[in-house]
């Protein structure tokens, strides 16, 4: 299945998760998130943010594959939304980091955890969606147990999800989603690349979103497995039958229960769907020239987060506080 995405485009997100075997028998599990704003600039609470890289944040966990715990989570931040300044009176996306140490110890298996900890008001809604993918990965994309002796690549899976939103002539945004994971073995040094492929399983699918909150007007899709034997002549099966249920779904408040109860019986659509709501908020960021119009205007506070969706745009925050007295 190709996707032939037109329209002007607008912004790209991407996850990965890489799963790697370490030599004491646990995995080191890193997760990484990108967003790349393709069109223009953004007014957004302290700061006037250009195209380009406008997040990259992670997280490494220390994941126990027998139990199915994660021992231990830190975060990586090279690029925040708001780094603590005088314009944000200290404050900074880098605020909420020390609130992983309540994540030691989860089990893969209830991830409940996630949400209350790094969510909302006290938390980072890319962490958030970074941690989310990570546990998703390892319950429905489990990496085969390593068997070579003393390799050198210990790479098992990486799973990489990618959103591209386009502005279509009439208005309406366009998303191409590709997941794509791709499971190896470990192996000793001065092995071949293909020597170490497993398999790769894919994900595409197209969505056509009216309005906004956004509802899906339209969704295609189709997937397919590729091993050593049948790489050449596997085929891709068409999913637009088991779409259906996504077709005029509304994207607004509640639409994750939706999705699953929609998407529920295939785990790896449910899994790139509940990260497509983060992914239309950035896209939205970029979507209309009048919006920039509008913010140019005197007293216009340009664009605002929902109150309490992170840390930095908490009710009472550094943000709300300076917005107060602009």
């Amino acid at each position: 299945m190709r996707l032939e995405q037109t329209g002007h485009p607008l912004h790209t997100r991407a996850l990965s998760v890489t799963v790697t075997a370490a030599a004491d028998g646990l995995w080191t599990v890193v997760g990484e998130l990108i967003d790349v704003r393709k069109r223009g600039f953004t007014p957004v609470g302290t700061e006037v943010q250009g195209a380009g890289i406008i997040h990259q944040m992670g997280l490494e966990a220390r994941v126990d594959p027998r139990r199915r715990i994660i021992e231990t989570v830190a975060a990586r931040q090279p690029v925040v939304a708001f780094e603590a300044s005088a314009a944000t009176q200290g404050e900074s996306c880098r605020d909420v980091v020390g609130r992983l140490v309540e994540l030691h110890g989860m089990s893969l298996d209830d991830p409940a955890l996630l949400r209350t900890t790094m969510g909302g008001a006290a938390g980072c809604s890319h962490l958030l969606a970074v941690a989310q993918l990570l546990c998703a990965t390892l319950t429905d994309a489990v990496p085969e147990a390593s068997t070579a002796a003393q390799p050198a690549h210990r790479q098992l899976l990486r799973r990489d999800l990618i959103f591209d939103g386009n502005e279509q002539d009439d208005g309406r945004l366009a998303i191409a989603i590709q997941l794509s994971d791709l499971h190896t073995a470990p192996a000793p040094a001065g092995a071949r690349a293909m020597a170490r492929f497993r398999r790769h399983d894919e994900l595409r699918l197209s969505l056509l979103l009216d309005g906004w909150p956004a509802t899906i007007a339209a969704a295609r899709g189709a997937e397919r497995s590729r091993d050593e034997e049948n790489f050449a002549t596997a085929a891709w099966r068409d999913l637009d039958v088991a779409l259906e249920p996504l077709r005029g779904l509304s994207l607004g408040k509640g639409a994750a229960q939706a999705l699953v109860g929609a998407m529920g019986g295939h785990p790896r659509v449910r899994d790139a769907m509940l990260q497509l709501g983060g992914a239309l908020i950035q896209c939205r960021a970029s979507f209309p020239d009048k919006w920039l119009n509008v913010a140019a205007t005197p007293g216009h506070p340009g664009l605002i987060g929902m109150p309490d969706s992170c840390y930095m745009w908490r009710r009472g925050g550094a943000l709300e506080r300076v917005r107060g007295n602009g």
